[in-house]
């Protein structure tokens, strides 16, 4: 009865031990959690700042916009936002002249992210907010004037998402997305960032490593979009302004676009008017794409080094 009464008390003291170190544990994990929470990717989103860039020089005179873009053909400037791998969020304002100037620090919590997008509904050449895929499948809508709201799940059915500018003839940017099958789809645009039912543009965009590019690439005034295929092809779809038939008949622009890894339009770089594409190479190289505005198969000027260093940037839009 003795041996009996202290196994019972001995594996009453482990219990008692265990259970007060389990305690302590779940205590201090709650305490870490509380105190660094992974912000959502509504949460991300929605503690992204507007970065405004002061005015701009345009060939030795200030501009009279209060804001860096190029009001020509164009009418757009973006910053360059990318995000890192600890998930901190930069802007990188343009310098005018093609390529950035000082990066700029917006805010943390982007891994939870896995693509974004700006868009300018207002057509003030500047960026009014952003569409935001999170990792668990939601697109998220921010507005920096309206705020933030969650669009609804299921968006990881797509593995490319982007607005290249207005395509469907409306005052809004609307969304273009590839899903896994290589079926492209167009979603346009409503005021307040919604959509409507999306529209199916055709198969066979699996192929197209790369689909970017922001605003009128050939001079016609309609937004088109560069796509790299497999080869490494680089392919310009003219804007038709109709959101039944977005794209005219591609245009070849040569070989050797596999060279990057990642491509990004977000409209006049150099304040000529013109909307132009950045490219991310191997090495982390940045490449300056100036536009041309012409419609003879040549939407670009021979390519500029503006910058290294830039493979620490997991996404780049």
């Amino acid at each position: 009865m003795a041996i009996f009464n202290g196994r019972r008390r001995g594996r009453s003291a482990s219990r008692i031990a265990v259970a007060a170190i389990a305690a302590a544990l779940v205590a201090t994990t709650a305490g870490t959690a509380s105190a660094d929470p992974a912000p959502s990717g509504q949460g991300a989103a929605d503690s992204a700042r507007q970065h405004v860039t002061p005015k701009a020089k345009d060939k030795g005179q200030q501009r009279s916009a209060p804001y860096a873009s190029g009001f020509g053909a164009t009418n757009e400037s973006f910053d360059l936002m990318a995000v890192d791998g600890d998930g901190f969020l930069y802007n990188y304002p343009p310098n005018g002249t093609g390529g950035f100037g000082e990066r700029w620090y917006n805010t943390h919590g982007w891994e939870s992210i896995s693509e974004a997008t700006q868009y300018d509904n207002n057509k003030d050449g500047r960026a009014d907010g952003f569409y935001a895929k999170s990792l668990d499948g939601h697109l998220i809508y921010k507005n920096y004037v309206g705020g933030t709201r969650d669009l609804g799940a299921g968006w990881n059915t797509y593995n490319r998402v982007f607005t290249p500018g207005d395509l469907g003839g409306a005052p809004n940017d609307d969304l273009l997305a590839r899903d896994k099958g290589g079926v492209l789809w167009l979603y346009t645009a409503n005021a307040d960032g919604s959509f409507t039912n999306p529209v199916k543009l055709g198969a066979g965009w699996g192929a197209m490593t790369k689909i970017a590019g922001r605003g009128d690439m050939n001079g016609d005034g309609k937004a088109d979009i560069i796509a790299v295929d497999n080869s490494g092809t680089g392919w310009l779809y003219p804007g038709t302004g109709n959101w039944a038939a977005p794209f005219g008949n591609r245009v070849k622009l040569g070989a050797g676009w596999n060279t990057y890894n990642n491509l990004v339009g977000i409209g006049d770089l150099d304040n000529d008017g013109q909307a132009d594409l950045v490219g991310r190479d191997a090495s982390g190289g940045l490449w300056f794409y100036a536009g041309t505005g012409t419609t003879n198969g040549a939407p670009f000027k021979d390519r500029v080094k503006v910058g290294t260093g830039w493979n620490g940037m997991r996404l780049m839009f």
